[in-house]
């Protein structure tokens, strides 16, 4: 299955965008060579921020109801309870371009203007975007499962380590957001 380069768990959105705006390069490239590999990104990732979003979580990770409950509250930047219409821009163009379409109409089942948590669970729920993230499939998004799973997204070229570029690249979203 295609998985997006640049797809990442919304959830990260609500719990990261001021800690990696916080954080720089060099705090991640421990060995200082220039690159972060993903042992280190993992290493730092499941230390620093796992328990930020996983807050009450099971302690073998968050099931998939908690998943969808973060990722829409990660998107709805002004906290009403609803997604407008740009916020669901921004999670179709960064997260859900290859599971769902891009017109709000289409979630928007209620023709309110606006997406409540029941018309996006009522979409999302039957996408493989839970499933992609849990890449031992046990129902459960451990520490590692999301620490390698965004890792893997930021390494846009595949090559196994984060250049500067890369991780400015995820910054800078971050910062957007």
């Amino acid at each position: 299955m295609k998985i997006l380069q640049y797809i990442l768990s919304s959830f990260l959105i609500l719990c990261t965008t001021s800690v990696f705006a916080q954080q720089d390069f060099d705090t991640w490239d421990e060995d200082d060579d220039y690159l972060i590999e993903k042992e280190e990104f993992v290493d730092k990732f499941t230390s620093e921020y796992y328990s930020a979003w996983a807050e009450g979580a099971d302690p073998q990770g968050v099931i998939e109801e908690g998943f969808f409950r973060e990722s829409f509250a990660g998107l709805d930047t002004d906290n009403d309870g609803f997604l407008s219409d740009e916020e669901w821009l921004i999670g179709y163009n960064y997260f859900y371009d290859d599971y769902l379409v891009n017109e709000i109409a289409f979630i928007d089942t209620d023709d309110d203007g606006l997406i409540d948590y029941d018309e996006y669970y009522e979409v999302i729920y039957d996408t493989d975007y839970f499933t992609d993230v849990d890449l031992d499939s046990d129902n459960y998004i451990s520490e590692h499962e999301l620490a390698e799973y965004v890792f893997n997204n930021w390494d846009t070229n595949d090559n196994g380590v984060l250049s500067r570029y890369e991780w400015n690249s995820f910054k800078l979203y971050y910062l957007d957001v």
